[in-house]
């Protein structure tokens, strides 16, 4: 009886944490305080579809990349990858391979790499050519912009129902294709070239804790530390994230558990960098754990709002298969979003 009062109390003051509105409007907005926001983008179409409430329900490769500690739970050897058709037509790919070694934990090792097209590099023309003069502009051919991380993690359950994680990752933003710009140095009186180019190693940990009632779940991550990357002569931080979330099947507290329904709840308070604090709510509502029907929503932000997808599952054997779509709404200006998500497991 003790027991079940401290587990309700400590759900209690969980969601009063959370769901506590946290007077946003009288802060001053933290925003464009950070580089590397591609750090930060949802690579999951399970997770993407839940509001990217993903602290706690993340428990197969895609843990990497929302809370390291859910790692400890796969099964065997799991690998997922994904596309996401980010904003202004460009593109996210993603992966993620891991392998649990029993009691010596689990390793794995993940991608992230962003796709923005081609560019158009122009300069202003001042010379004679009749032509170019009507442009006000002399093209100069096309360049890309090349953004990617790397990471390699490690989890391991510490007991039955506590699990931790860690994982360092590199990450590289080369915004002029190794190229350099030439800038005014008024120190020296002369122009000299200059690459837009940096690389950091960033750190995320996280630890995950099943409270022994029904599958009631806390998770905390802190995701994207790093020293102070620099670009010319501006340094800026990365986006570093500390996330609190909770997730539970509530069907469980009103029906046996050989039942084939589940409705999972997930709940994330972030605490970011670039941002005042936001929320990410989502549910699931699972049938044999077959078919899968997501749906969130994301408080606090500019432009993302509502988010839903779709999931299907099969196991045959020792071997399954997993694929997930995930929309989110980006309001009238940018449109949506759209993800896709294949994973395999192999017990």
């Amino acid at each position: 009886m003790r027991k079940s009062a401290t587990i309700r109390l400590a759900v209690i003051m969980a969601f009063a944490v959370m769901v506590t509105p946290s007077d946003a409007a009288n802060y001053i907005k933290k925003s464009a305080q950070s580089g590397m926001p591609f750090l930060t983008i949802d690579v999951s179409g399970r997770t993407a579809a839940m509001g990217s409430a993903g602290s706690c329900i993340a428990t197969d490769a895609s843990a990497m990349f929302f809370n390291i500690a859910g790692l400890a739970y796969v099964q065997g050897l799991d690998v997922m990858v994904n596309q996401t058709n980010w904003i202004v037509d460009t593109k996210q790919y993603s992966g993620g391979i891991a392998y649990n070694l029993g009691r010596y934990g689990t390793f794995g090792a993940s991608f992230v790499w962003m796709d923005y097209g081609n560019f158009n590099e122009t300069v202003p023309y001042s010379g004679f050519d009749i032509e170019k003069r009507k442009k006000g502009y002399e093209a100069l051919g096309n360049f890309n912009v090349n953004e990617y991380a790397l990471g390699l993690s490690y989890a391991r359950k510490i007991s039955s129902s506590f699990s931790f994680g860690a994982q360092v990752k590199y990450a590289m933003e080369d915004l002029y294709q190794g190229k350099k710009f030439m800038i005014y140095d008024p120190r020296l009186g002369i122009e000299t070239g200059s690459s837009i180019k940096d690389q950091v190693i960033a750190f995320d940990i996280g630890t995950l804790y099943y409270t022994g009632w029904k599958d009631l779940r806390f998770g905390m991550s802190i995701r994207n530390f790093s020293r102070q990357g620099k670009f010319v002569d501006q340094r800026y931080e990365l986006p570093l994230t500390m996330t609190m979330g909770m997730a539970m099947d509530v069907l469980s507290i009103f029906m046996p558990p050989e039942n084939k329904q589940h409705l999972t709840l997930a709940v994330d308070a972030l605490h970011p960098r670039n941002w005042t604090e936001r929320l990410h709510v989502g549910v699931e509502y699972s049938l044999f754990d077959m078919l899968y029907i997501r749906g969130g929503y994301k408080f606090n932000y500019s432009e993302e709002s509502f988010c839903g997808g779709l999931g299907v599952s099969k196991y045959m054997g020792n071997y399954g298969l997993r694929l997930d779509y995930a929309y989110s709404d980006f309001g009238d200006y940018f449109g949506s979003v759209h993800r896709l998500t294949l994973g395999f497991n192999w017990k």
